[in-house]
């Protein structure tokens, strides 16, 4: 409907079109109501063919064929193939008269040429006719009889009557469409009266489209304007798809002279035109399919024989088969592969490849500046029948035969190649044939090849009488010569091109090999290829280093196959390897990269396992001395040197390499394990010998420059390869003791003192093999005790985290393996370690300053062997399990050791320094503390044993982990959580969270109901703040008291308020402090969870108290009250970061999480009372309606977050929260609590700025100050609004762009 009411709209209203069509929008809201139609078209039409001929063609020719302002090219674009589409339905009379019509218009309109173009392929790529029934004679002719007499004689008025039609749309074509519409309607009509009810007769259809259509799209495809004939070559692909449509016959009277037509268009010198018709052709050619493929290769041979032509001829031979590849089957060009051997041949030998390859060529045409015949062998081979094959080889014969010059010869070398290449990808791959065909050809050239073409008979008799001539001082028979050149021998060169064949049959049986195509199980496939392995062993002794190269790959692969003749042939093939070894004094050549590779093979191969069955590798003896009675190794303990060695003589006598050829081959390879090109294959030859087990003195040596590059090397697969190859050689050769020793010596020396952490780790990684491999009568008297110290050793004081990881990973590996005297050692070296720790301490009384400061050294190192001490502690409780119940008593004494001397010297310190807490020299320390790094000098005695105490923490709490029962036994561990208590307020934040750590470890262990239970036990008064007073209660209740619970409470609350809170120490604190509120909650008094019995105490949301102290002092602390106590300071600790923060948001964030835990936690009645829920809102809304944003960005976890990511992040967990107290308690009772805060907030603001103003004048300076920082605060909360609106701006433009682009797609 909507196509009517356009085309109503167009005849009836110009104005109206023309306004219509000048709208961007009309113009793509007609493309999508063009779609249908074709859709339509492609089913059964609901539209009739007059009524499309009559409304719909109009309107989209209008489209088709616009000019000016009105032409829009997707419209076009549509138009036309919506026209080619909706012809597919026409009957022969209107399909006709359209054709005609465009055919005419396109000679006479040369601006609308290339769209009328388009629109006759269109309607000529839908000739739906089938007229191949129709019956013609051989010539295409169709047959004379009365019925098609008749049908001649009524034939006439219709083709008049259209090329009148024709001729009047030519003159009249700007028109109404309405006189053609008319006239083709009369035309139909005119038809339908002579042939009722059906569309013309298929004979004169067919005499019209013979007659008439073809002829005149033959004159387009012939154009002689260059320019023209890109456009009109396509014509020639429509023209084909009609002679397919037409009798056999037909098609082959027409379709050579098409072929024709095309291959000499070809000839244009535009390389526009060249292309299009190439494509063209292309087209042609996959459409008929390969049988047509011959007659085109033959009519382009005849119209490209001359000049530049031959190059347009091999390129678009090239083109055409690159193209119908995929598409054919092999055997299916086997018809015509003589006359393309020839035009490759042309290309590649003849006088065309010779100006390809020519500098003086100077041709601009692409076709003869690219070399495709190579590529063209290669495609032909992969689509040829194997027997054919040989046509291929014939011309390159010839060739071979006529010349050895080497740029000729290399040619002929990359074609035979590329043959080999070619078949090898040959779908139809006979195994039988190929083997034949190969061993046929490699046999024949072979024995040609091995042999010196100048030392033949005929050839020295050739040269004598060349000489004779050239040199006759006869005056006649220089006259003879001159005249008589062919009495000059030809001389044949085959013979010294015969390795080129050899190599091209190795090649075919090399890929096939490695490709599998030879199947190796089964038997008739093994029987014919054993007889390459002689074969290709008799190829080791050509002379050239291709076939030896290829042959050592065909013998590296048949040495895994089970084929008789390999066993008998692995020796002779090994003597010759030495041999060409001999002969070069280089490593660097392929040739000898392959023949390593080959002996790898043979030695790492079955056949050689069976023929060494007998060898049985000897240790290494020391030679004899003439002192009686002692034996070796007396002799080694007296001398305590290194001795000699030697093998005995019968040590190799049944290996396949004899000691003198060893010795030659490991001095061969030797350099090449330091030469990054040729490492891998040294290597593999390397592990092969080792493999085999063979023993001489030389490879001892090599094994030590393994062993050293294993640890120097820069590469981290050159290393992994070494360490590799070296542990072969421990696991599988004899060692002495002293040798084992060095080697184990060698490794821990390299792991502990070398300069590069590569290497370092290097060291750790064949370490952890051994110490995994190794048995324990082997591991452990040679390298438990000097793996044991290197690797304390590595975890006390390597700079390398990785190192120290890997350290600390195989630490308890290793000791797990220790029986009890070794273990006993250890015990010993620890506990001389650790003693270290309470005599470091010590002061210093010495006058002298070089004594003092030697005595400073000493204390420093005996702290370093305190911390390893503690360190190796803390690694091997878990994996020693029962075995270290014995040492518990030592490690509870070290451990209290260790937090004693830490908490003597910081309160000392603190004291000295007058660093108290809650002072502001408490936050230098901690500064000071931030910027150490482990094992690093503090410069301050506060900090002396930070390290100390963080490892002692660490290593109890791993005990607490594993031992959980034993954690919480004497009074000697009630200390130790004691002294964990006091290092919560440490300085250094890593002893805080490894404190806070074990203090979660011990609530994990209890049960909140115990603080009823503890015993209120009147402690020693504490005489210094370093002491700890005596616990005489029962140990498990040690930290459950009231009072023990407020002060790990008091302690956690001033790591909150620290600036150098880590998140992962957060959220322990959050942790903790939730044990501890559950506690606290059981003290409550029943009357009190009621909501009846407790009064409220006055809160520090009341009134404008800031400090710690001052929110301590408005509540006071109880049994009873400890609950609302603790959500009273964690309340003043979130307030105060509001007020002082300036913007900070570490504190609230987890004091938040707090409250959601509590929240949840206490009962609604007795959280609605004031005391426990007005600390918990104040600090909630006030952050709600907070604007003061951070100073800077922070990054966690690897995230960086912009200040203002903080806020609202910050205000999104506050409103979690109200919701979820506005769920606990109610709406109604949270309102008026929210009012009464509200309230408050405003009183204080108020009060606040009264003090602001009274600050004017009281103190004019500070309030200029404050002033500046508020300004200061909103600028750069402005310019971080900006900033933040400026990337989101970017990020919608980005977006939009993209967006756009694939609704473009």
């Amino acid at each position: 409907m909507d196509v009517d009411e356009d085309s109503a709209s167009d005849s009836d209203d110009d104005e109206s079109k023309g306004v219509a069509e000048k709208k961007p929008s009309t113009s793509r809201s007609k493309t999508p109501a063009i779609q249908p139609l074709v859709f339509n078209s492609e089913q059964a039409s609901p539209i009739s063919p007059a009524n499309i001929r009559a409304l719909i063609f109009p309107l989209l020719e209008n489209w088709a064929l616009a000019e000016g302002d009105q032409l829009n090219h997707d419209l076009s674009n549509e138009a036309i193939q919506t026209i080619g589409a909706l012809s597919a339905v026409l009957p022969w009379s209107q399909y006709n008269a359209m054709l005609r019509k465009y055919l005419g218009m396109a000679k006479k309109t040369p601006s609308l040429e290339k769209r009328l173009m388009r629109l006759i392929m269109s309607l000529l790529d839908n000739f739906h006719f089938d007229l191949r029934h129709v019956k013609v004679d051989k010539l295409g002719r169709l047959l004379s009889d009365e019925s098609a007499s008749s049908d001649k004689e009524q034939e006439v008025p219709v083709v008049v009557v259209a090329e009148t039609e024709v001729a009047e749309v030519v003159e009249n074509e700007l028109a109404d469409e309405d006189t053609g519409l008319t006239e083709a309607d009369d035309e139909s009509n005119m038809v339908t009266d002579s042939v009722p009810q059906k569309d013309l007769p298929e004979e004169r259809i067919h005499k019209v489209v013979v007659s008439f259509l073809l002829p005149e799209l033959k004159k387009m495809i012939t154009e002689t304007n260059e320019e023209k004939l890109m456009l009109r070559a396509p014509v020639a692909m429509a023209i084909v798809r009609i002679l397919t449509a037409l009798p056999e016959n037909t098609m082959t009277a027409q379709l050579p002279g098409v072929l024709t037509t095309i291959s000499n268009m070809l000839r244009a010198k535009a390389q526009s035109a060249r292309n299009a018709t190439r494509e063209t052709l292309v087209r042609i050619v996959k459409f008929l399919g390969p049988s047509y493929f011959g007659f085109i290769v033959k009519e382009l041979k005849a119209s490209l024989s001359r000049g530049v032509h031959k190059h347009i001829l091999s390129y678009t031979i090239y083109a055409l088969l690159k193209e119908i590849l995929g598409m054919i089957k092999v055997g299916d060009l086997d018809y015509t592969l003589e006359p393309l051997i020839e035009i490759l041949v042309q290309d590649v030998f003849g006088q065309v490849g010779e100006d390809k390859d020519s500098e003086d060529w100077t041709s601009k045409m692409r076709e003869a500046k690219v070399h495709h015949g190579p590529d063209c062998f290669e495609m032909l081979a992969s689509v040829t029948q194997f027997d054919n094959i040989r046509m291929m080889l014939a011309p390159l014969r010839d060739i071979l035969r006529e010349t050895d010059t080497p740029k000729r010869t290399r040619v002929v070398d990359n074609v035979l190649r590329r043959i080999s290449i070619g078949v090898n990808h040959n779908k139809s791959y006979d195994t039988k044939s190929i083997l034949i065909f190969c061993h046929s050809i490699i046999n024949q050239y072979l024995a040609m090849s091995t042999k010196d073409a100048k030392d033949t008979k005929k050839v020295k008799e050739d040269a004598e009488q060349l000489k004779r001539l050239r040199f006759a001082s006869n005056e006649e028979n220089a006259k003879v010569y001159i005249r008589r050149k062919d009495m000059a021998p030809k001389r044949d060169y085959l013979q010294a091109n015969a390795h080129r064949f050899v190599q091209f049959g190795l090649e075919i049986v090399y890929f096939g090999l490695r490709r599998e195509r030879f199947s190796s199980k089964d038997a008739e496939v093994l029987g014919m290829l054993d007889p390459f392995v002689d074969l290709a062993g008799n190829g080791l002794f050509s002379r050239y280093n291709s076939i030896i190269s290829l042959c050592c790959k065909i013998w590296a692969i048949m040495v895994r196959l089970p084929l008789p003749s390999v066993s008998a042939g692995i020796p002779v093939v090994i003597k010759r390897l030495f041999a060409i070894f001999r002969q070069t004094s280089s490593t660097n050549s392929d040739m000898i990269q392959n023949c390593f590779k080959l002996l790898a093979s043979l030695l790492r191969s079955k056949h050689a396992e069976s023929l060494m069955a007998g060898y049985e590798p000897e240790e290494l003896e020391t030679p004899e001395k003439d002192e009686v009675g002692k034996t070796a190794s007396d002799k080694k303990a007296k001398k305590g040197k290194k001795p000699a060695v030697r093998i005995s003589a019968d040590c190799m006598k049944d290996s396949l390499i004899s000691e003198q050829q060893l010795r030659d081959l490991i001095d061969f390879i030797r350099p090449d394990i330091e030469e990054t090109e040729r490492q891998a294959t040294a290597f593999s030859l390397i592990r092969a010998i080792l493999t085999r087990r063979m023993i001489v003195d030389s490879l001892y040596k090599l094994l030590d420059n393994i062993r050293e590059l294993m640890i120097t090397a820069q590469d981290a697969n050159v290393r992994e390869v070494c360490r590799l190859t070296w542990f072969q050689f421990l696991m599988d050769y004899p060692l002495g003791e002293r040798r084992l020793t060095n080697a184990m010596s060698f490794i821990v020396q390299n792991a502990t003192g070398y300069v590069y952490e590569s290497g370092r780790v290097s060291a750790l990684e064949i370490m952890g093999v051994i110490i995994n491999r190794f048995a324990d009568e082997i591991l452990l008297p040679n390298a438990a005790e000097p793996f044991f110290l290197g690797l304390v050793l590595i975890i006390a004081k390597d700079e390398s985290s990785q190192c120290r990881e890997m350290a600390t990973h195989l630490l308890p590996i290793m000791i797990a393996r220790f029986d009890q005297p070794r273990l006993n050692r250890a015990w010993t070296l620890l506990d001389q370690w650790s003693a270290g720790i309470a005599n470091s301490c010590e002061p210093v009384v010495e006058t002298d300053a070089k004594k003092a400061a030697n005595a400073e050294i000493q204390q420093a190192k005996m702290r370093e062997l305190g911390r390893a001490a503690l360190q190796c502690y803390g690694i091997i409780i878990e994996p020693l399990g029962d075995k270290f119940g014995k040492r518990i008593p030592a490690f509870l004494s070290i451990v209290d050791t260790a937090l004693t001397v830490s908490l003597k010297t910081w309160k000392q310190a603190e004291l000295q320094l007058n660093h108290r807490p809650g002072v502001d020299g408490v936050g230098d320390l901690e500064t000071i503390a931030a910027n150490l790094h482990s094992g690093g000098d503090p410069h301050n005695a506060a900090l002396t044993y930070w390290e100390t105490a963080y490892l002692a923490l660490n290593a109890y709490e791993r005990f607490a982990r594993v031992m959980p029962q034993k954690a919480v036994g004497d009074n000697g561990q009630s200390r130790i959580w004691q002294l964990a208590v006091r290092h919560l307020t440490h300085p250094h934040a890593w002893v805080r969270l490894s404190a806070a750590r074990l203090i979660g470890a011990y609530v994990a262990m209890g049960d909140p109901s115990w603080m009823l239970e503890a015993e209120s036990e009147s402690p020693v008064e504490e005489t210094a703040e370093w002491e700890v007073p005596v616990y005489t209660g029962r140990p498990k209740y040690v930290l459950f008291s009231a009072s023990a619970l407020k002060q790990i409470a008091h302690g956690l609350i001033v790591q909150l308020s620290s600036r150098f809170v880590s998140p992962e120490l957060g959220t322990q604190i959050v942790k903790n402090l939730y044990f501890i509120a559950r506690c606290f909650l059981t003290a409550v008094p029943q009357n009190a969870l009621e909501g009846t019995g407790i009064e409220p105490v006055a809160d520090a949301s009341d009134d404008d108290s800031d400090s710690d102290e001052e929110a301590e002092q408005s509540s006071v602390w109880t049994k009873e009250r400890s609950l609302s106590w603790l959500i009273n300071r964690i309340g003043s600790l979130a307030r105060t970061e509001i007020i002082r923060g300036r913007g900070l948001t570490e504190k609230r964030t987890y004091s938040f999480r707090w409250f959601a835990a509590v929240i949840s936690l206490v009962p609604p009645t007795l959280l609605k009372q004031s005391a426990y829920i007005m600390p918990i809102v104040s600090p909630l809304y006030r952050t709600t309606q907070d604007t003061q944003l951070p100073s800077q960005p922070i990054t966690l976890s690897g995230t960086t977050k912009s200040p203002t990511e903080q806020i609202d992040e910050l205000k999104a967990l506050a409103n979690d929260v109200i919701k979820l107290l506005q769920t606990r308690i109610g709406v109604t009772e949270f309102s008026a609590i929210l009012v009464k805060v509200q309230s408050h907030v405003s009183q204080v603001q108020s009060q606040r700025r009264e003090r602001r103003k009274q600050l004017a004048v009281i103190d004019p300076e500070l309030h200029a100050k404050k002033k500046i920082r508020k300004h200061e605060s909103s600028r750069r909360r402005r310019q971080e609004q900006m900033s933040e609106h400026a990337r989101r701006r970017t990020r919608i433009v980005v977006r939009r762009a993209y967006g756009d682009k694939s609704s473009e797609k």
